[in-house]
């Protein structure tokens, strides 16, 4: 391929890679909405009877997070003072968040039974999530190859917006 080939064919998958993310982001906003309108949090995907996938929303936990760094220095200091150099070392931090149970937004630390106040939990965003199976991706290819499956129609309509 030449130069001016080379500049075609990105420019082309620049296209398509664009339309692509949209038709991702379009159809996992459609799929969060279908979920929630039959309460369930995940489908198995099929191609021709076989399935490929299951898709899931994911509803990650909250994780702890200081808001206090002076008062959760001190709580530190008073329960394991050993841990103080002149700040908590970010392994003993990590340990410590790992082991605070969220109770009603409340950070309690499981040893000592304590609320840490100067401690939130911070709520993340839900996402999709797509899990092949072990062949799915080789089945979709497969698909397409045999154009029982069409790239362009899954994201034609993000392709002809784009036009």
């Amino acid at each position: 391929m030449n130069l001016k080939e080379l500049a075609l064919q990105l420019s082309a998958i620049t296209v398509i890679a664009n339309a692509a993310k949209e038709t991702k982001d379009r159809l996992r906003r459609e799929f969060a909405d279908a979920l929630d309108a039959v309460g369930a949090d995940s489908v198995k995907a099929n191609l021709d009877g076989e399935e490929i996938a299951k898709v899931s929303l994911v509803t990650p936990k909250a994780s702890p997070e200081v808001i206090n760094e002076h008062a959760f220095t001190e709580w530190v200091r008073a329960n394991y003072e050993s841990e103080i150099v002149q700040s908590v070392r970010e392994s003993f931090r990590k340990k410590i968040l790992d082991d605070l149970k969220n109770v009603n937004g409340d950070a309690i630390h499981l040893d000592t039974g304590e609320v840490l106040d100067f401690i939130a939990f911070n709520s993340r965003d839900s996402y999709i999530s797509t899990r092949f199976t072990e062949t799915g991706r080789e089945l979709i290819t497969d698909a397409f190859r045999a154009g029982t499956l069409s790239p362009s129609d899954v994201i034609a309509h993000e392709l002809i917006a784009a036009a």
